[in-house]
């Protein structure tokens, strides 16, 4: 994905922000990037990491230098990246940071950054020992901080940081502009939820073993409908403990599979109230849905809240089969 011409596209405030800051040279030394799930927050993030550091920035990360390239392949030792998205992060994933940067820095250009997306997924510890880091910068210190929610965000982060806030790209355009690049229309629908460009969109599926979850977690999803369908408890159940079970076997499947079916149980719901779905390749199934599923309202609520502990040290085959005896119960 050209994450400069995104920006260009349809950041063009936080673009010319970040540009103007740059080549006055007064950046701040932290910034929060705040935006809906599916937006490219991590990727924006490392782009704007790169610009400061890029061999021959027009006008910001050039993409093609030495630099860029090693700070794609994580081969910068001057750049330490958290990803809350994967993994909740702990105070040690913190206290490397530190440790790291009390020292000189690796490269000759002398700045040093971290990168820590989803900050809203980090332990008390984490975010106390983050704090000294925006309380105190470094003059070479710079940080790029991401979350989907600034409300779960401490106050006092937030303040230290200058916010730039990413508006989503309204899914069905990102559908449409997914579809013209011959993208199928139930992976278009369904992956926009979790990607808010279509060039993304394109990225995943491209990349067979980053999409392999998404594509096991879909064919459970898939399977779940049909037998939904007919409206048998016993069949639920039973293809949850003779299939999904045993197809869902790590926690990015497991993230997928939930994903996936909150969309699904949204657009029935959606169904129900007379508004427009998102997934119209599933309309008639979804249809059928609407007029045999028990307590979807409630049904929505049991699956966000096994979302929510997703990445916590959970035993996935008990998670699937208690969400699914919820949504099954009469």
């Amino acid at each position: 994905m050209q994450i400069g011409k995104y920006l260009k596209d349809n950041q063009p405030i936080i673009y010319q922000t970040f540009l103007n800051a740059f080549h006055k040279h007064t950046l701040s030394h932290a910034y929060l990037l705040v935006g809906n799930p599916g937006t490219p927050l991590y990727e924006v993030a490392i782009y704007l990491a790169k610009s400061i550091l890029c061999d021959d920035p027009s006008p910001l990360a050039c993409e093609n230098c030495i630099t860029c390239m090693r700070i794609d392949s994580d081969n910068y030792p001057d750049i330490i990246k958290l990803d809350g998205s994967k993994a909740t992060i702990k105070k040690d994933d913190v206290l490397r940071i530190e440790s790291r940067f009390e020292k000189t820095a690796f490269e000759t250009k002398g700045i040093m950054i971290y990168i820590v997306n989803q900050v809203e997924n980090m332990t008390t510890e984490a975010v106390n020992s983050i704090l000294k880091f925006l309380e105190e910068p470094e003059s070479e210190i710079y940080a790029f901080l991401t979350t989907n929610n600034v409300n779960n965000v401490l106050p006092t982060i937030v303040s230290r940081c200058q916010v730039l806030p990413l508006k989503s790209v309204p899914r069905e355009q990102v559908i449409a502009d997914a579809e013209a690049l011959m993208i199928p229309q139930d992976d278009a629908e369904l992956l926009s939820y979790f990607y808010n460009d279509s060039e993304l969109i394109s990225d995943f599926l491209d990349n067979e073993e980053e999409s392999e979850n998404y594509l096991e977690a879909k064919k459970a999803l898939n399977g779940l409908i049909d037998v939904m369908e007919v409206g048998n408890y016993k069949d639920v159940v039973y293809y949850s403990e003779a299939t999904i079970i045993p197809l869902i076997k790590t926690k990015e499947e497991l993230r997928f599979f939930v994903d996936l079916l909150s969309q699904v149980y949204e657009d029935v719901l959606n169904i129900q109230s007379n508004r427009e779905i998102s997934l119209k390749s599933y309309s008639e199934k979804l249809n059928n849905l609407s007029q045999i599923l028990p307590h979807v309202q409630t049904s929505l609520i049991e699956i966000l809240k096994a979302r929510n502990v997703v990445g916590l040290n959970v035993n996935i085959g008990l998670l699937i089969d208690h969400l699914i005896l919820k949504l099954v119960k009469e």
